[in-house]
């Protein structure tokens, strides 16, 4: 009798589905994988045109555009802002005559082209030319430039031939196309060179043939 009693426990338990006695808890469904980004495109970039002397500051347009995304035309932008979705700001370097092709991509490697979008043109010829190449310490002298593509902030200096950028003396351009400084020549002996440099930095496109200072 106690063994008959026993089985219709068990029938009961079965049938009333009783969790497994093994410890284990049923698993639930498994979630989906997370979705990847779509990939960004680009539609312009504005302005289409740069320099080969001097950096140019673009507007880039298109759509997917991701915060940490990257710029490249043809070498890769500076001071890359995403404003948002469809927009980002950049400052391409000065580069080489050319075509070059307009490359954003995000971050996780998806990216985007437009080819031949961009283009580098000639942005000169600048030229520095001394009054003299041989002048005596402290002596008067002057030095003439051309600069088809000068703008505000350009200036021009004297340094030492092969130093680093530590001017004996400067003078601005005031974006002039053209123009001559009267200058006194540095007060220590040695061999100077005349630099263009372009936008208030130390970017020189242009030097001019050894002073000696005597």
């Amino acid at each position: 009798m106690r063994e008959i009693i026993q089985r219709g426990v068990l029938l009961f338990a079965f049938a009333f589905g009783f969790p497994a006695c093994d410890g284990r808890s049923p698993s639930g469904p498994t979630a989906p994988p997370p979705s990847a980004p779509s990939a960004p495109s680009v539609t312009a970039i504005s302005p289409s045109t740069g320099s080969t002397a001097r950096p140019t500051t673009v507007t880039v347009s298109g759509t997917g555009f991701l915060a940490g995304a990257t710029v490249t035309v043809d070498v890769r932008a500076v001071s890359v802002t995403v404003v948002n979705g469809t927009t980002i700001n950049a400052i391409v370097p000065a580069h080489a005559a050319g075509p070059a092709d307009v490359v954003v991509t995000n971050p996780g490697g998806s990216g985007a082209t437009l080819p031949a979008a961009f283009t580098y043109a000639f942005d000169g010829p600048f030229t520095l030319t001394p009054s003299t190449n041989v002048i005596d310490a402290g002596g008067q002298m002057s030095v003439s430039w051309t600069a088809p593509g000068g703008r505000a902030g350009d200036w021009i200096a004297v340094f030492r031939v092969g130093a680093s950028y530590e001017d004996e003396w400067y003078g601005v351009t005031k974006g002039a196309t053209s123009g001559t400084h009267t200058l006194t020549a540095p007060t220590r002996p040695g061999q100077y060179e005349f630099r263009y440099l372009v936008d208030d930095g130390y970017l020189d496109v242009a030097r001019s043939s050894p002073v000696t200072v005597r």
